[in-house]
C-alpha cells in the first residue's frame, strides 16, 4: 500500500562516519539548500558514537516529527528505524553510506541532491521488517563470511567500497565457518559449514550484489539463503554471479521464504544486522514484522 505524503516537521539525523569521511559538511549544506529553498520546517543533528541514531529518533518523534530521514548507509537507518519502530513517524533515507543495500533495491537515487528533492513530494510505502534474537534489521542478517567482513570494516579507519571490498578478500581468505543447523518453514533447511548465510529483506547487500533476486519488503517474508564453502579458484569464477542475479547457479546455493527460523550453531560467532556486526549467541531465532515501518520514497524511486 502507498500513498502521497505532506510532511510538516522533517529531522535529518546524520550519521558523521557514513561512506566517505570527506562529505559530511557538503551533505548538510545540500539540506539547506533543498529545504531551505522549498520553506520546509526543518532541523538536522548529526550523531556522535554508534547507536546515537536510535536515541535522537526516538526523541524526535516524540516532540511530533513526522519524517525523519536517516542520512548514512543501511547501519544508520537501522538506528533510526529501531527509534520510530512503533510509532506515528514515517522513515526516510538519503543514502550515504558504503554499499547502500536498501537504496539500491527502491531505486533511491545515489546522487544525493536527487535523493533530497525526491522527499520533498514522497510516496509512502508499509516496510517489512526482520528479528534475530532481540535486534531487528531492515536489509540483511548474516552469520557468515558477512559477518566477518562487517566486522574488520567497522575497525577499519578507512570508509568506502573500496575498503569494503579490500576487507572482504582478507575475511574470505582466512574464513572458517561454524557447523550450523537451521530449521525453517517446519523442517530441516541446511546443516553444514555456510560461507554464507543470510536472511534478505531486499535483493542484496550493497554494491551491486544481488543475494535474493526476488525478495520483497512487502509480502511479510524472509529470503533465507545459505552458499556452501568454495575454494578460491571456484569462487573467482562465480564471483560475477553475485552481481548479475544469477546467484541460484553457484554450486550449493540454498534458497527458501520464510517467516519464522531457527539457526543453531556450534558455537558463538559474530553476526550482522544490516552491515553493522555484535556478537551473536549459538541460538539465533528469526522472525518478521509485517509491514512494520512506513518509509518515504522519491516518486521515481522504486
Amino acid at each position: 500500500m502507498e500513498n502521497q505524503a505532506q510532511f510538516f516537521r522533517t529531522v535529518f539525523i546524520s550519521n558523521p562516519r557514513s561512506g566517505s569521511m570527506g562529505n559530511k559538511r557538503s551533505l548538510i549544506r545540500l539540506i539547506d539548500r533543498v529545504w531551505g529553498g522549498a520553506k520546509k520546517h526543518y532541523s538536522i543533528l548529526v550523531t556522535t558514537r554508534a547507536g546515537e541514531g536510535e536515541r535522537l529518533a526516538r526523541e524526535e518523534a516524540g516532540r511530533g516529527a513526522d519524517l525523519i530521514v536517516a542520512v548514512g548507509g543501511d547501519g544508520t537507518l537501522n538506528e533510526v528505524v529501531r527509534g520510530v519502530l512503533g510509532t506515528k513517524a514515517v522513515v526516510g533515507l538519503l543514502p550515504a553510506g558504503s554499499g547502500n543495500g536498501f537504496a539500491r533495491h527502491f531505486n533511491i537515487p545515489l546522487n544525493l541532491t536527487k535523493a533530497c528533492q525526491g522527499l520533498l513530494h514522497p510516496r509512502v510505502v508499509q516496510c517489512d521488517v526482520g528479528v534475530a534474537s532481540d535486534r531487528i534489521f531492515i536489509v540483511t542478517f548474516g552469520c557468515g563470511v558477512d559477518a566477518s567482513i562487517s566486522d574488520r570494516y567497522q575497525h577499519s579507519t578507512v570508509r568506502g567500497m573500496f575498503s569494503y571490498f579490500y576487507h572482504g578478500i582478507r575475511a574470505f581468505t582466512d574464513y572458517q565457518g561454524i557447523e550450523t543447523q537451521v530449521h525453517a518453514n517446519g523442517q530441516l533447511f541446511y546443516a553444514g559449514r555456510p560461507l554464507l548465510l543470510t536472511l534478505a529483506n531486499v535483493r542484496g547487500y550493497g554494491g551491486g550484489t544481488i543475494i535474493a533476486p526476488n525478495a520483497s519488503t512487502s509480502d511479510g517474508l524472509l529470503d533465507l539463503v545459505a552458499l556452501n564453502s568454495l575454494g578460491l579458484k571456484e569462487s573467482i569464477l562465480h564471483l560475477r554471479e553475485l552481481f548479475n542475479g544469477r546467484i541460484d547457479e553457484i554450486p550449493g546455493y540454498h534458497h527458501t521464504q520464510i517467516r519464522e527460523a531457527v539457526i543453531e550453531r556450534a558455537q558463538d560467532g559474530v553476526i550482522h544486522l544490516d552491515g553493522d556486526p555484535y556478537p551473536g549467541d549459538r541460538e539465533i531465532r528469526i522472525r518478521t514484522i509485517p509491514q512494520a515501518i512506513p518509509l518515504a520514497l522519491p516518486e521515481y524511486g522504486l
